[in-house]
């Protein structure tokens, strides 16, 4: 009688697991690639790819990150965005709005003034980037000089 050795089907289940988290990333990037700001729960939702969780003042230093349902709702009087969690956060609390882009992520970083943990929300799309750097000023939050640079080289 053959023995059954377990590692073939835990091996078949990994794969299935990482081809299906593998498209579900290839389709939130496209859709974050061709999105839109749309309404949602009251207010504007910027899509996003994924959203990190980091260090004020420190934004390539994360300790939490989703790529399954990381979301930044502007709202009329504070925004919403979740990692993990959702924090709901009042616009005079944003200390400041920062841009950073490098291979693959196109972010819009937010600091506040009641925490040193940061949000980093990765739009893959650098107008979409701009378009929610450019609500976060209307609402007065102060901008970074790179996130100011990015606004100004689309008025030029």
């Amino acid at each position: 009688m053959e023995q059954f050795t377990f590692w073939p089907v835990a091996l078949g289940l990994l794969v299935l697991v990482v081809i299906a988290l593998a498209l579900h990333l290839r389709r939130q990037l496209l859709a974050a690639r061709q999105g839109r700001i749309e309404p949602r729960e009251g207010g504007e939702a910027i899509p996003l790819v994924a959203a990190f969780s980091g260090w004020k003042g420190l934004p390539w230093i994360s300790f939490a990150s989703s790529d399954i349902a990381p979301s930044l709702i502007l709202h009329t009087d504070h925004l919403a965005c979740r990692v993990l969690r959702t924090r709901r956060k009042p616009y005079g609390l944003v200390a400041r709005v920062d841009y950073r882009e490098t291979l693959a992520t196109t972010n819009v970083v937010l600091e506040f003034a009641d925490s040193l943990v940061s949000f980093t929300g990765n739009t893959a799309n650098r107008a979409l980037a701009r378009a929610a750097i450019l609500r976060l000023e209307e609402k007065g939050c102060p901008l970074s000089p790179r996130a100011r640079r990015l606004l100004q080289d689309a008025a030029a």
